[in-house]
Parts: structure tokens; sequence; C-alpha cells
């Protein structure tokens, strides 16, 4: 007989497909967008990778119904393999399968376990922090699977920040938004405020394209035995301006300190000076403007997330954390948004409530309305929001910290 691996229920597991099959029979640990298992790479596959049998692989399934918050531009895959090598840590693609993916692990454990979600980072993992920076900013763009034909021209930085509000606006604000529109309007959220930072767009100035990660949070960032960090889940990169990434960085890793914060921007700016000294013209004035971005649109992500997560857990307690989580992500925002004051607690509780009660009333009254139930696709929604942005704009998804073993 072949030497083959069997799952606990005595499934064969000598393709990829039946290892997906076999992962399927225990609980995935959920981000937005995949189903993530941590299982044990059988004999059968372990030699077509040249892998020991019995590593540890992850594989990743899309949630196909699950709500787009984030621009994306590559398959995943494809980028993976574009930049092998070059990027501390970036997994190696080892099957490519319709329906999921089968990725290599970083060694170490992320660093939102490390330190915390929250807290201090420490100097010398900011250190590490600037030398993937670096290692991303030096990926030679010929390298990169191709733009969508629309992408902005290399340089457009202007038509790059165009890019992701409209994205912003018509996916997120637009498409998914609708259904929130009474919250927003209860909350006095202004409908102009896209259109006003459209309008500071010419302050970007030029700056060579780079790839960008656009998601390195505490939960993308593996920290290993040595102290060096590696960089994770790559769906949501894109070729852009230099400057987005510092932005988005800042918005999502939740320094606790300002000393902190002004050491990952010196690390940045030291990472892009030594790969490609073109891309620092302007980024500080460029820096306000993508920060209130990410502002913007963690305005409409995490209202839309937090309202799901009461919808689900309508007691006291989820009250309580949706309102001091919204209030959290208005107070942020107050700037760009325009607002003079951020609502008072009462009010956004207030505004909860009858967000809820019309949407009961929604669905009571025929299957498609009210809010979207499927929002997610049964992901992490509002688990923790503030994970990966100023309260939470980026994916959200991470190393698995447990294990669903197939053996």
């Amino acid at each position: 007989m072949p030497d083959v691996a069997r799952s606990a229920s005595g499934r064969v597991v000598d393709s990829w497909e039946s290892l997906y099959r076999a992962a399927g029979e225990g609980a995935p640990l959920t981000g937005y967008y995949h189903r993530n298992y941590c299982v044990e790479l059988p004999h059968a596959l372990a030699a077509s990778v040249s892998l020991p049998a019995g590593t540890p692989v992850k594989l990743r399934a899309p949630i196909t119904d699950a709500v787009q918050f984030n621009l994306r531009i590559w398959p995943e895959g494809e980028l993976l393999g574009a930049i092998a090598g070059r990027v501390n840590g970036s997994p190696r693609v080892l099957a490519d399968r319709p329906g999921f993916t089968v990725h290599s692990f970083a060694e170490g454990d992320p660093l939102s376990e490390a330190v915390g979600h929250e807290g201090p980072v420490g100097l010398p993992y900011i250190d590490s922090l600037g030398e993937l920076f670096r290692q991303t900013t030096a990926v030679p763009s010929r390298l990169l699977p191709p733009c969508p034909e629309d992408w902005p021209v290399d340089g457009d930085c202007p038509g790059f920040l165009h890019t992701l509000v409209d994205f912003t606006v018509s996916e997120v604000k637009g498409r998914h938004g609708k259904e929130y529109e009474s919250l927003f309007a209860a909350l006095k959220v202004p409908d102009d405020a896209f259109g006003r930072l459209k309008e500071r767009a010419e302050g970007l100035g030029e700056r060579p394209f780079v790839l960008l990660h656009t998601d390195v949070h505490r939960g993308n960032l593996i920290a290993g035995a040595d102290g060096r960090l590696s960089l994770i889940d790559w769906e949501l990169a894109l070729f852009g301006d230099p400057v987005y990434e510092i932005a988005s960085h800042l918005s999502r890793m939740r320094y606790a300190k300002r000393a902190e914060r002004r050491a990952a921007l010196r690390a940045w700016c030291t990472a892009v000076a030594d790969s490609r000294p073109a891309a620092l013209a302007g980024h500080r004035d460029a820096l306000r403007i993508y920060l209130d971005f990410e502002r913007l649109q963690s305005v409409y992500i995490d209202v839309i997330r937090l309202a799901l997560a009461f919808a689900r857990h309508p007691d006291r307690a989820g009250l309580e954390r949706t309102a001091s989580g919204i209030e959290a992500v208005l107070r942020a925002a107050r700037r760009p948004l325009g607002l003079r004051r951020v609502p008072s607690a009462g009010r956004i509780t207030s505004a909860c409530v009858s967000w809820r009660h019309a949407a009961e009333a929604g669905r009571d009254s025929g299957p498609d309305s009210g809010p979207d139930s499927r929002a997610g696709g049964g992901a992490r929604t509002g688990a923790d929001p503030g994970e990966s942005g100023s309260a939470g704009t980026g994916s959200g998804e991470s190393e698995p910290d447990a294990a669903r073993r197939v053996a």
C-alpha cells in the first residue's frame, strides 16, 4: 500500500484536494476573507514540495460571499511567486487549486502575541520592520504581475489616491453601506468627506510607484526566535505611492507611544532612502493626506463591522462594545470628516438601537430586506475591529494561533 496519511476519520490524504477535504472536517481559524487551517503535510505530498512530512502548512480557502472592503489587484499566489526569496517570511505557495491554496508557514509567532495587541512594540522590532520596508520597496516592478488596464501610471500619485477613494465610495460606502445609511445619518457622518479629500490629491506630487503590502500590522508580522520579523498575508498588496505604505501601517499598528510612531516613520524613511530615494519627495504632506484617507475609510468599514457584530450579539455588553468602538472611529476621523464635535455616547447608543430595530423590521418584512447577514461570509467580523486599522481597516487575518492537525 502506498505511503499515505489519513485523517482522523480514516480519509486517505494523498492529494492536495484530499488534504483540503480532510482539513474541512475541523473548525477553521477564520479571518475576514479566508478560512485558514493549519495542517500537517502528509508523506504523500511532502516530497513533491521538498519539505519533511509532518511540516505544518497553512491551507487558505476564500470566503466567497464575504463583503469586499479592500481593493485588490492581483491573485495572491501570483504575487507570492514574484517576490519569493525577496521579503522575509513571504509564504511559499505549495499548491494553488480552484477554491483553495496551500502556503508555507513563517517561523515564529504573530507580533500580536509576542508583544500584545496594544502597548509598546520595542525598538528592536521596529528596526526589523524597517528592513521589511526596504525589502518590499526594492522589489523590481518588472517582477510583479500585470496591473489592471485602468491602473494609474507609474508616478501618478493623485491618480492612485483617486483609485483608493473611488473604490471605497463605490464598494464600501455605496454598495455595502446602503443598508447602514440611516445609521450613518444618525451619527452625523457627512456625505461629502471623500469628495473634499480628492480635492487635496494634487498636493501628493509625483513619486515612483513600488510594491505595497498595505496591511502591515501586528497580526501580519511574525516574530522569529532571532527577533527578526517576517511579513505574511499579501492578498491586499498594491502597486502605488510608497507613502501609502507607511500611512496604512501607522493607522493599523496601534502604537501606544508617540516615540515609537516616530521611530517607525524614521525606519521607513531610511529604508526608502536606501532602496528608492526619489520616493521620499514631499512625503510629509502626502502622509497627512493618506492618514486622513485611512481615517475616513475606517469610518465606513468599522461602523459596518461593529454594527454587524451588534446585530449578532444584541445584548447590553454588545451594545456597549459597539458604541465605544464607533465613538473611537469617529473621534479619530473628526478632522477629515469636518465634524465640530463627535456625537455623545448616548446619541451613538441610541443610533445603534434604532438601526437594529429597523433592520429587524426589514428582515421580518421579506427575505431581501434588512442588512445582509452574510456580510463577512461568517468571518470574524467585528471580533477585533481594531486589529488592523486605526480602528480596523485591514483584513485582520494572521497566522493561525491554534492548529487543526490532519495526521
